[in-house]
């Protein structure tokens, strides 16, 4: 096995320095060729350059994020009250009250604020209050959930649950 490694390694040593031939074909075009032709003149090739570079350290400065000016973000808990999570709703209207609880309180001077989002899609927010009263929903099954935000509206905290609105339908009586 050395052996043959040994005889790979002088091929390629001597490959590496093989001669180089330039000549032009009967189309014109300029031809290189490690293999000699008739009519071929030899190509000095420059000596590759190689850059070393210094061992000198150099002192990199590293930016960091400055420290935020920001009050600590509270740890926030929401809680969707109602309607409760699996919950069956009988209207024919589709109207939907969504009542929530956040402990601690929001904290309106950082600009905290709650987002409502219906079946993955914004429907409310950011906003302070903790109802919302939704209108004219369709029936079926509905996931709600309620993220706490902040000014910037990166999420800080969420819940979420599904609940069923049902419809009187003429079929049924």
């Amino acid at each position: 096995m050395r052996y043959i490694l040994l005889i790979l390694l002088t091929i390629m040593a001597l490959t590496s320095h093989a001669q180089i031939y330039r000549w032009v074909d009967d189309s014109g075009d300029v031809v290189f060729s490690d293999e000699d032709h008739p009519g071929a003149e030899k190509v000095d090739l420059q000596e590759s350059t190689v850059y070393s570079s210094p061992n000198k350290s150099i002192p990199v400065e590293i930016e960091t994020e400055p420290e935020s000016t920001e009050q600590n973000v509270p740890d926030y808990v929401i809680n969707i009250t109602s309607p409760a999570d699996n919950e069956s709703i009988w209207v024919n209207n589709g109207d939907v009250k969504v009542t929530m609880t956040v402990e601690p309180s929001l904290d309106k001077e950082r600009g905290d604020g709650i987002v409502l989002l219906l079946d993955g899609n914004s429907a409310a927010g950011p906003q302070t209050t903790l109802s919302y009263q939704f209108s004219n929903l369709s029936r079926g099954s509905h996931q709600l959930e309620a993220k706490v935000v902040n000014n910037q509206g990166e999420e800080i905290t969420s819940s979420s649950i599904t609940f069923h609105l049902h419809q009187a339908s003429q079929l049924n009586n």
